[in-house]
Formats: C-alpha cells, structure tokens, sequence
C-alpha cells in the first residue's frame, strides 16, 4: 500500500507584459498597444471517494501547472495556464518540507485555504532599449527550507534580503526545474514535514500552489510624459513547493490488538470486508476498512452504519519501528475511538499450568501493552514544537473486546471479568467463528459512536 509520497509542485508563472506599439498600413508609429500576461495554472488537490491509496504518484516527483501565456500586440490578453488538478483519497494530509518566497507569503498573510490578490504580490519591471528586443532574464526564484521554529515563530514573509540563508534549489522563470529536483531533494532529505491540511471530503479543492498573476504590458504605462514606454512587467512567479503525503484513515472505529487476536475474522463477520485471514502473524499488512450497518444487527433507530478499521497487528516495541511499527500506528490517530481486540491462544486457553487468574492476566498484560505502544507513538508523534499540545490517544474512547470466548469455561470468563472490574474496564465477549455476541459487541459500538459524533 502506498500511503506516503513525496512530491515537488510547480505553480505557472504569470505571462509576461508586452512591449509594442501600434503598427499599421497608415499607422507607422502608433502608441503603445502592448497587452497584459495570463494567469499562471495552480496545482490543485480534490479529493476523491473511489481512490484508497496514492498509487498514482509512484515513480514520479515533479508535477507543474501550465505557465501563463504572454501579452499580445493590439492591447490583447495572454490566456490562462491551466490548473493542474491531483485528485487524492479521503483522508490525506499535506505537509510542507520548502517553500518559494511568493508560496511563504500567502501561507503567512492569508493561509494555503485562501488565495493572494494581485494587490499582495510586487510585479518586477523590466525594460528594453527598443521595441523587439529579447526581454531581460531575471534573478530566479528560490527555495527556502522550513524548519519548525520558522514554521510557528514567522510573523509575515520575509523580506527577500532577509530570507534564509539555506536553499534548496534555484528555479527560474526561462530555467527548466527538471536538473534541479534531486538537488531540492536532497536538500530536505533530513528535515520533518509540516502538517498544514487535511483532504477530508469527496470533491474538496485545496490549492496548494497558486498561479502567478500576469505582468502588465507597456500600454498601461504611457502617459503624457512617456508617450512610448519601453517597460512591462514580469509575470510574478507561480509558487512552488516540496510536500509531503501521507494518506490516514478516515474510520469511525480502529481495531487494536497483537496479530492473531482475531481482528480480521471480526471485521469479516460484522461487515461485506474480506481481509486476509490466517493463524500466523501480520496476516493483515494493510489497512482494511468495512462497513458495520446496524439493520442486520438492531432494531431501533440511530447511526444506520459505522466504518471499521482493521488496523495491522502491534508487537512490543511498534513505537520504535519493530514489526510494522510506525506505518501503522499513524492510522490509529484519526479514529474515533478505538476497540482493543483480546484473545489468548489455543496454548494458552489449554495450558493446564496455567490457573484461571493467570491467563486472565495474560490478557490484561495484552491491554496494558497495547496502550503502552500506543503512548509511545503519541510522545514521540508530539515531541516536536509543532507538533506540542497535542493528544493523539489520551483523550479517545477506548473499548475493550476479547474474542474467542467460545475456547473459555465459564471458570475462565468469570475470572476474567472479575480482573477486569477490578480495573475498573468493561468488557465484551464475542466469539468471531460462532458469532456470539456479535449483536452485543455493534449494540456497544454504535452507542459509543454516536456519543462522539
């Protein structure tokens, strides 16, 4: 599953203004008559319900809207670079690694939600000695690498003498950014991505790097002492930025546990998903999403549906990247509340060393575990500035499930239960192979979701 990309986004610059002058059969020295540059194309992400991973992005890192077009003779406007649109699953999250001066500015003064008017932007003059003449090149636009304190601490843009001094690569307006992608890659090899916004919604539209406005051609620049103007201006240049990816789910409830707990069986009988089921470890290796609806398990009205996560099998040591580790304690993060899924193994049900206390605290021991990587996540996910204040798990519900209670006596589950009151934590008892307990366990689950939605 490719859930984590990073990728270079290249706004269209604004066309430039034109110099020239009106020339006709009985007109041979007219006015100025040069025409304003188009609009640069923006590169925009929507998203989009039917797309589950970010696939389409494996193998290519560069992606450019088109450049606004120049100015013509006759006062006539350059036409509009198109907008590059990405679409995007539900769920993913932009990040910033660099940014370009004019991009810096409009996250700064307005916020990547809104857009720059061209009242915000200084438009560059240049001028020519005549009419026809090749137009000037111009200092290129560079990008600065943000870094956390730059990031939270940045009252407005900075001035271009003041701008940081690291720089990730150099892209101007007449220079092709294709030799400098591995040089701007590079240079943010290190740094830690900057969470700005979250695609959310089938169709939503976040422009993420806006076009450049066009320059103005000489016409607007005659006057009565200028009758012939050799200035226009550049078109101002389209932001550019280095992001970062990472697609989340979006579930109403995230299935918990140690690999083998039952996770994928529950999920497979309570909702149409068919994960990969088998009796070794990290069966599940992806994410899989089902749909509970509660016509097949209750009468009374409420929530119709809730959507499950069956989030891949923790091992001890998950927070510090061991077994599937990080990749997928980040799906965690945006469920609503979380189900820890129990269960003892067959060894263990019948291990006749074992009393009926001591396999009761086996599956504390589980529960305690499970909380103790999840916490580890959270401190270490929030140990950075930006990321200060945060709860990632404090603050979730949290249920607890055990599945298999098909395999346990009665002796068993009585003392089971009685450890976990004395923890002062409900439990349910299923069983995902005879289905007992099932309408208990969605009854539970609805109620729960439906308290914090």
């Amino acid at each position: 599953m490719i859930d984590l990309v990073k990728l270079i986004l290249v706004a269209g610059d604004g066309g430039l203004g034109r110099v020239s002058f009106l020339r006709e059969r009985r007109i041979t020295k007219g006015g100025p008559d040069g025409g304003d540059g188009g609009k640069g194309g923006s590169v925009i992400f929507r998203g989009n319900k039917n797309l589950a991973t970010l696939k389409d992005f494996k193998g290519k890192v560069l992606y450019q809207a088109e450049n606004g077009f120049p100015g013509g003779k006759k006062n006539m406007i350059g036409a509009k670079g198109k907008n590059l649109v990405l679409d995007v699953p539900i769920g993913t999250s932009i990040s910033v690694l660099a940014e370009t001066g004019y991009a810096k500015k409009r996250r700064t003064f307005v916020g990547i939600n809104s857009l720059l008017n061209k009242d915000g932007i200084r438009q560059e003059k240049y001028y020519l000695e005549k009419e026809g003449q090749a137009v000037p090149e111009r200092d290129p636009d560079n990008f600065y690498l943000l870094s956390e304190s730059q990031f939270r601490n940045v009252p407005e843009a900075y001035p271009e003498e003041q701008a940081p001094e690291k720089k990730a690569g150099r892209i101007g307006l007449n220079e092709p950014i294709a030799p400098v992608v591995q040089e701007v890659l590079n240079a943010v090899r290190d740094l830690v991505p900057i969470e700005v916004e979250t695609i959310r919604k089938d169709g939503q539209e976040i422009i993420v790097c806006q076009g450049g406005f066009g320059g103005r051609g000489n016409d607007r620049f005659k006057s009565s002492r200028n009758v012939t103007p050799l200035e226009a201006e550049y078109g101002s240049f389209g932001e550019k930025r280095v992001i970062v990816l990472e697609l989340k789910l979006l579930a109403d409830v995230g299935l918990v546990g140690f690999p083998n707990a039952g996770k994928s069986t529950l999920l497979s009988v309570v909702t149409k998903a068919k994960p990969k089921i088998a009796s070794y470890p990290f069966t599940t290796i992806e994410p899989n999403l089902g749909i509970l609806e509660f016509g097949n398990y209750s009468k009374t009205s409420g929530l119709e549906e809730i959507v499950l996560a069956d989030i891949p099998g923790l091992i001890e040591g998950a927070s510090e990247g061991k077994g599937l580790g990080h990749s997928f304690l980040r799906h965690v993060e945006n469920c609503l509340i979380m189900l820890f899924v129990l269960a003892l193994a067959e060894t263990e049900v019948f291990d006749e060393n074992l009393t009926d206390k001591q396999k009761a605290e086996l599956l504390y021991k589980q529960l305690t575990n499970l909380k103790k990587e999840l916490k580890n996540h959270s401190i270490k996910a929030t140990a950075t500035p930006i990321g200060a204040g945060k709860k990632l798990f404090e603050d979730k519900k949290f249920l607890v499930s055990i599945n298999k209670s098909d395999l346990y006596s009665k002796d068993l589950i009585a003392e089971i239960k009685k450890l976990f009151k004395r923890k002062k934590i409900e439990v349910i008892f299923f069983s995902g192979v005879t289905k007992v307990g099932l309408e208990d366990l969605a009854a539970k689950l609805r109620e729960e979701v439906s308290n914090v939605k």
